[in-house]
C-alpha cells in the first residue's frame, strides 16, 4: 500500500446508515382504546395515526391491504421528516436495482462517481422504504400471513419501515449527528414506534437492526483492505457484540457472526471455494505475513487455519463465499455484497447495484441518536486502521488488539485500543446491555417515548 498515492480515509471516506423500525397504526373509524397484552399504551386512539377511509377496498387481499398501508404511511412519515428540516422521500425500494436510476450496468465502470455526482442519486437524500424482511404477507400464498407478523387487537396494525440515510462524508459526522437527532425526535414524537414488536421464529425475526455502510466516495476497495477488515473483525467481533443487545449475536439469518454463522464457520464445502482443502503457496502468503501476526493466522479454529482462507482468496467473490451467511450465502454481520460487480451472478446478492461499501450489520434496532453515532464512530476507527495503515503498523496494531481481546474481560479496553474517543466510550456505559435487552424484549411491545434532552 503506497501511502504517497492513497488518499487518507478521513479525506475520502463516505458513510450512511439504515434504521429499521416498527410503527403502530389504526384502521379507519376505530375508537376503542389500545391494549397490548397486560400493558396499556397510554394514548387514546385518536392520537394514533389513522388510515384514510378510502385506502382499503373490500376485495383487497391481505397482501394488497398491507402494501397499500405501507406506501401511504411511508409517504406520510417522509413528509413529517421533511417538514422538520430533514429532507426525506418515500421509495418502494431503498436501493437502485437493475435499470432503476442506473444508466447501464457494467463490470468495467463500477464507480459511483465523485461524492457530489453519484450515479445513484437516490443517496443524495434520506429515504423511507418498506422494510422488506418485515413485509409479513406473502402474495404467493394467497395473501397468507407469515408467522412473525406482530399481533395486535382488532382495529390496529403494525408496519415495518427502514430509513436509508443519504451519503455523508466522514468530515460531516457532526451533521449526521444533528440529522439523526431530528429523525429520532420526529419518529418518537409523532408515532407509536418500537424496535421489537415482531416475535421470533426458527427462520425469521421481526426485531429490528441498525446498519452502517462505509465507502471511499464510490471508489472500489482494494482486496487488501477488505481482507484487513474481515481479519480484524474475525478477532474482535465477539467482544464488540457486548456493546449490543444480547439477542443480536444469535441473529443468524441477516447478521451471522463470522465465527458462528458463515459458510467458513460451517465448513460447508459445497459453498466454499474449491481451494480451501489445499491452500498452496503464493504471493498471498507473503501479504498475510506482512499484515497479520502469526499468533492470529497460525491459531486453528475448528482445526482449520481459517484466517488463512481470507488471505488465500483471490477475488471479492471468493471472500463473499467465505463470509456469506451459511443458509443462502447472503450478507452476514460484515456485508461485502456491495463490492461485487453489478452484473455478478453470485447467489447471495439481493440487489443489482455496486455501491462499493462495506456494511456493519451488528447493531440492534435503535432510535437513540447518541448510541447510533457512537457505533458509527467505532466502525470508523476500524475502517480507518484498515484503509490507512502501512503493513508493519497494521500488523503491530493487530498484535495489540489480539492481546487486548485475550487478556481483558471488558469491552471498554478494546474500545480504547481502537482509539474510540472517551465521549463515545461513555455512551456505551449509559446504554449498557441490560438496558438494550429491555428495549429489545420481543415478548412485549415497548414504545419509545418522545426524545428528551438526555435520551
Amino acid at each position: 500500500m503506497d501511502s504517497s498515492t492513497v488518499r487518507k480515509f478521513s479525506e475520502e471516506a463516505t458513510f450512511g446508515f439504515e434504521l429499521e423500525f416498527l410503527v403502530l397504526f389504526r384502521e379507519f373509524g376505530v375508537v376503542s382504546s389500545l391494549k397490548l397484552g397486560y400493558r396499556e399504551c397510554g394514548l387514546p386512539s385518536h392520537q394514533i395515526s389513522e388510515e384514510p377511509c378510502d385506502l382499503v377496498k373490500g376485495g383487497d387481499t391481505d397482501h394488497e391491504v398491507h402494501m397499500k398501508r405501507l406506501h401511504y404511511f411511508g409517504n406520510e412519515i417522509a413528509k413529517k421528516l421533511t417538514e422538520a428540516g430533514t429532507v426525506t422521500v418515500y421509495r418502494e425500494k431503498g436501493h437502485p436495482k437493475d435499470t432503476d436510476e442506473v444508466s447501464e450496468l457494467s463490470d468495467t465502470e463500477p464507480m459511483l462517481g465523485e461524492f457530489e455526482k453519484f450515479c445513484y442519486n437516490a443517496y443524495m437524500k434520506n429515504t423511507i422504504v418498506p422494510e422488506e424482511t418485515m413485509i409479513w404477507t406473502d402474495p404467493k400464498a394467497n395473501g397468507g400471513r407469515l408467522d412473525v407478523r406482530p399481533e395486535t387487537q382488532d382495529g390496529y396494525f403494525w408496519l415495518g419501515f427502514e430509513l436509508v440515510s443519504k451519503a455523508y462524508q466522514f468530515r460531516d459526522l457532526e451533521s449526521s449527528r444533528s440529522d439523526l437527532e431530528s429523525i429520532c425526535r420526529v419518529l418518537r414524537g409523532n408515532y407509536l414506534v418500537s424496535i421489537n414488536a415482531g416475535r421470533d421464529s426458527t427462520s425469521r425475526s421481526g426485531r429490528c437492526g441498525t446498519h452502517v455502510h462505509w465507502g471511499l466516495s464510490g471508489r472500489e476497495y482494494d482486496l487488501l483492505t477488505v481482507k484487513r477488515v474481515l481479519t480484524l473483525m474475525w478477532v474482535v467481533e465477539e467482544r464488540l457484540m457486548e456493546l449490543h443487545a444480547t439477542w443480536r449475536k444469535d441473529a443468524g439469518k441477516y447478521a451471522a457472526l463470522l465465527q458462528k454463522g458463515t459458510n467458513m464457520a460451517a465448513d460447508d464445502t459445497t459453498k466454499l471455494p474449491n481451494w480451501v482443502g489445499n491452500l498452496g503457496k503464493g504471493d498471498w502468503m507473503n501479504e498475510m505475513e506482512q499484515n497479520v501476526p502469526s499468533e492470529i493466522w497460525g491459531t486453528p479454529y475448528d482445526n482449520r487455519l481459517k484466517v488463512k482462507w481470507l488471505w488465500r482468496a483471490g477475488t471479492v467473490g471468493d471472500l463473499a463465499m467465505l463470509v456469506g451467511e451459511a443458509n443462502k450465502s447472503r450478507r452476514a454481520s460484515v456485508g461485502i455484497m456491495e463490492l461485487l460487480p453489478a452484473t455478478s451472478a453470485f447467489p447471495g446478492m439481493v440487489r443489482r447495484s455496486q455501491l462499493n461499501t462495506i456494511e456493519f450489520r451488528h447493531m440492534q434496532g435503535s432510535l437513540h441518536p447518541t448510541l447510533i453515532v457512537a457505533w458509527i464512530e467505532v466502525t470508523a476507527q476500524i475502517m480507518r486502521r484498515c484503509v490507512d495503515s502501512p503493513p508493519n503498523d497494521f500488523k503491530a496494531f493487530l498484535t495489540r488488539i489480539a492481546t487486548c481481546v485475550s487478556e481483558t474481560s471488558k469491552v471498554q479496553g478494546l474500545l480504547r485500543e481502537l482509539e474510540v474517543v472517551p465521549e463515545m466510550c461513555n455512551i456505551f456505559n449509559d446504554f449498557n446491555q441490560q438496558r438494550l435487552d429491555q428495549e429489545a424484549d420481543s415478548g412485549a411491545s415497548i414504545f419509545l417515548p418522545k426524545l428528551g434532552l438526555h435520551m
